[in-house]
C-alpha cells in the first residue's frame, strides 16, 4: 500500500502537467461555444439590442467582428450572456486563456468541495486514485478545448450539494437558480427537492430563479426571450438535428431510434414525429426521478440528491461531452461508497470501471452518426455509462448501503 501512496502522486504530477499543457494548446484556438458567450457577453457590454443574437445573420457578423473569423454558433439563453460578462473587455484569445484558468479553478474547488462533502481524505488511497480519475477525465479537456462553462456549473452543482449535505437552504437554493439562469439546467435537481418534500428550499430555489429573471428583464427584453425558445431552444430540443449522436442523452436516442428524417436521420425504424419523443422523454425522466425518490429514506436524501444532477443529463434535451462533468458528483461518492464497502473482487467493482471508462475515455462515436440499425445502437457510450452507473447506484443502495453518516465514519 506504501508504494501505492508513493506512485498515485507521480502519476497525478504527470496528469498536472497535462492539464497545463493542454490548456496552453488548446486556450489561443477560438472555437464556436466559447465564441457565442463571449459575442452575448460583448453585446450586452456594448448596450446592444439582445434580440438581434438571435438574428443569425447579425449575431454571425458581430462574432466575426469580434475576431473569431469563420467560427460561427448559435446564441444561448438570453442570461447566458452573464456567464462570461466579467472577460467581455478583453480580446477573445486573451479572455479564453482566463476563462480557461478560471475553468481549472473552478473543477479542482468542485473537487475539494465534494471530498469534504463526502468526507474523503485528500492523501488517502481512495481519495489521490479519485484524483487521478477527475484529472484523467476527458470531458473536462473538451471543456477546454471549447473554451465551455461546465466547470462553473460543475462548482455550483458542487456548492448546493455541499449545501444540501449540511442543511444550509441558501447554499442548496441560490447554485441551482444560478444553474437555470445561465443554461437552463437545474430542474432535476429542483423537482429532487419537490420530490423530498422540500418546500421551503424548493420554492426558495423557484423565488430565487424568478427574481432573478425579472430584475435582468430590462436588459434583454422579453422579444429576446421569446424569440430563443420559438426558434433556438425547439432546434435543440425536438429540431431535425436533435438525434445527433453529439448528444448523449436519451432524447437523442430514442429520436435515432423513432424519428425519421430524410437528410439527417434516413435509419430510423420509425417516423415518430420528435416533439412526441421530446415530450415523452421529459415526462418520463420526471416520472423515473419521482420512482427513484421512493426508494430513498430520509438518512439518504444526499445520495438521491447527488443523482438528480445526473438524471439531469441523462434526459436533458441536448447534452455533449462537456456536459458529462455533471456526473462527478456521482462517480466520486458511487467510487467512495464501493471502495469503503465492496471487496476489491466483487464484480460490482468492474461494472463501476466499466461505467466510469465509458463516461471518460475520448471515444470514436460520432462516426457513427449515419451507421445503419443496429450499429448506431453503439453511439451512445456515455449515455450507458451513466445508465450503469445509476442504475447499479440505485440497486445496491437498496441492499446494504448503510447511511451516508455510517460511511463517513
Amino acid at each position: 500500500m506504501k508504494y501505492i501512496k508513493i506512485i498515485l502522486p507521480v502519476f497525478i504530477s504527470l496528469a498536472l502537467l497535462y492539464v497545463v499543457y493542454y490548456t496552453w494548446v488548446k486556450s489561443p484556438v477560438l472555437t464556436h461555444g466559447f465564441a457565442s458567450y463571449y459575442t452575448s457577453a460583448r453585446m450586452l457590454a456594448d448596450g446592444s439590442d439582445m434580440a438581434q443574437a438571435y438574428d443569425t445573420t447579425y449575431y454571425f457578423a458581430k462574432m466575426q467582428s469580434y475576431g473569431f473569423g469563420s467560427v460561427k454558433d448559435l446564441s444561448n439563453l438570453p442570461t447566458g450572456s452573464f456567464i462570461l460578462l466579467p472577460l467581455a473587455g478583453l480580446e477573445p484569445v486573451t479572455a479564453k486563456i482566463v476563462w480557461n484558468v478560471l475553468g481549472i479553478i473552478f473543477l479542482f474547488t468542485s473537487i475539494l468541495l465534494l471530498f469534504r462533502t463526502f468526507d474523503i481524505q485528500l492523501y488517502s488511497i481512495q481519495g489521490l486514485c479519485l484524483i487521478l480519475l477527475t484529472l484523467l477525465f476527458y470531458p473536462f479537456y473538451y471543456n477546454i478545448a471549447f473554451g465551455q462553462a461546465y466547470s462553473l456549473l460543475l462548482l455550483l452543482a458542487s456548492v448546493s450539494v455541499y449545501g444540501f449535505k449540511k442543511d444550509n437552504t441558501l447554499f442548496i437554493a441560490i447554485p441551482i437558480a444560478l444553474i437555470i439562469i445561465l443554461k437552463g439546467y437545474g430542474f432535476y435537481p429542483l423537482a429532487a427537492l419537490l420530490f423530498m418534500k422540500r418546500p421551503r428550499v424548493f420554492f426558495l430555489t423557484i423565488g430565487l430563479t424568478i427574481s432573478i429573471f425579472l430584475l435582468t428583464l430590462p436588459m434583454f427584453g422579453l422579444s429576446a426571450w421569446q424569440i430563443y425558445y420559438a426558434k433556438f431552444y425547439s432546434v435543440v430540443a425536438y429540431g431535425e438535428h436533435s438525434s445527433n449522436v453529439a448528444y448523449q442523452t436519451m432524447g437523442s436516442l430514442l429520436g435515432h431510434f423513432f424519428s425519421f428524417n430524410s437528410t439527417v436521420n434516413t435509419n430510423a425504424l420509425l417516423s415518430i414525429p420528435k416533439l412526441y419523443v421530446y415530450y415523452f422523454t421529459q415526462l418520463a425522466g420526471l416520472f423515473i426521478l419521482y420512482l427513484f425518490s421512493k426508494k430513498f429514506n430520509r438518512d439518504k436524501y444526499l445520495i438521491f440528491f447527488v443523482m438528480s444532477f445526473a438524471l439531469n443529463v441523462i434526459f436533458s434535451p441536448a447534452a455533449e461531452d462537456y456536459h458529462s462533468l455533471f456526473y462527478l458528483p456521482i462517480i466520486i461518492l458511487s467510487g467512495i461508497i464501493l471502495f469503503k464497502n465492496i471487496s476489491l473482487r466483487s464484480p460490482l467493482i468492474y461494472v463501476f470501471a466499466i461505467a466510469v471508462l465509458l463516461l471518460m475515455l475520448p471515444l470514436p462515436f460520432r462516426q457513427l452518426q449515419d451507421s445503419a440499425f443496429p450499429l448506431y445502437i453503439l453511439a451512445y457510450p456515455r449515455l450507458y455509462g451513466a445508465l450503469i452507473l445509476s442504475v447499479m447506484f440505485l440497486i445496491y443502495t437498496q441492499q446494504k448501503l448503510p447511511s451516508f453518516q455510517e460511511i463517513a465514519k
